[in-house]
């Protein structure tokens, strides 16, 4: 790969990465530079956002899904439901090409898949966490390739669970904790499938991404530290058709500008980290959340989802 000053790989204009980044969407190419927009619409957490076939955005929010078109209109918004202790939506997936998205609601601890039209098209339990707030239960959710499952984190758990659309039904259930000794730093923010039954996780404050084997053997644990990443989380993941993953590294609850100077980074298969988009290339073109106790201009990047927008009709192929 060539490279250009300042340790950035060769541009490829063609390739775009979809950050999620808590009231806003934003797109950037290799060089950092923003290329898209999407903002002001009223809606705050915004954990995962993706780029549709159509050109359209899907992301989830605290209260609930959004679905637009490629002129950013408004075409889909299924709200949360509100449950004992208050109402947010955490995570989404989207299905079949962008026909059906999955939302995974832990106020009212379930995953609800909905079409285009609004129409709910089935609804799925989870494991009751009334004990917890509702933002500590669950995170990300993930369709399992070729079963009628999902993957989904349970965060303060630190637990991955295999669920079967419908029922509900707990096929399989990875422990954290139980995994790695000494234990696991963080919650269980993203589960990233991959061929043969094998996971990513990663840690969110525990600045972990471990690999799980397809029987739940840990193959791998990577530390933020280690990889020479300077950031407070590490948390969705997108592995790319060349088999790098890309990890989102959101720079939540700053006490110095130091500690978030990567917000997105890329690593090769020998785990190096061989590209990064810093907050001082993203803070100099959109608006971040500017923090009270700080004054700190936070970006908070806790998706990230890559394309060829020259190819969007194959937007979704690529392995997450």
């Amino acid at each position: 790969m060539a490279f250009l000053g300042f340790g950035l790989p060769a541009v490829r204009a063609e390739e775009r990465l979809l950050l999620a980044a808590d009231n806003q969407v934003v797109e950037v190419n290799r060089a950092g530079r923003v290329t898209d927009l999407l903002s002001k619409q009223g809606h705050g957490g915004i954990y995962e956002a993706w780029r549709l076939p159509d050109g359209g955005i899907a992301y989830a929010h605290s209260k609930g899904l959004a679905v637009f078109d490629a002129q950013k209109k408004l075409v889909l918004a299924h709200a949360a439901r509100a449950g004992s202790k208050g109402t947010e939506a955490n995570g989404c997936a989207v299905l079949e090409g962008g026909d059906r998205f999955a939302l995974v609601d832990a106020g009212v601890n379930q995953i609800r898949v909905v079409d285009r039209s609004g129409m709910v098209c089935s609804e799925t339990p989870l494991p009751a966490l009334d004990e917890l707030p509702t933002h500590s239960r669950y995170r990300t959710v993930r369709a399992v390739p070729g079963e009628k499952a999902f993957w989904v984190t349970q965060y303060s758990r630190k637990m991955v669970l295999k669920v079967e659309e419908g029922s509900g039904r707990v096929l399989e259930a990875r422990d954290l904790d139980a995994l790695l000794k000494p234990k696991v730093s963080g919650p269980a923010f993203s589960a990233l499938p991959l061929p043969g039954g094998g996971l990513w996780v990663a840690t969110s404050t525990g600045k972990q991404l471990v690999k799980i084997g397809g029987q739940g053997e840990v193959e791998q644990v990577l530390n933020a530290s280690d990889l020479g990443l300077s950031c407070r989380y590490l948390l969705g993941t997108q592995q790319l058709e060349n088999g790098h993953l890309m990890v989102s590294c959101g720079d939540y609850h700053l006490k110095a500008a130091e500690e978030g100077l990567d917000l997105v980074a890329e690593l090769d298969q020998k785990n190096t980290v061989i590209w990064r988009l810093t907050r001082s290339q993203l803070i100099e073109q959109v608006d971040g959340h500017v923090e009270p106790k700080t004054g700190l201009e936070e970006m908070r990047v806790t998706h990230v989802h890559v394309y060829d927008s020259g190819r969007l009709s194959g937007v979704l192929n690529v392995l997450r």
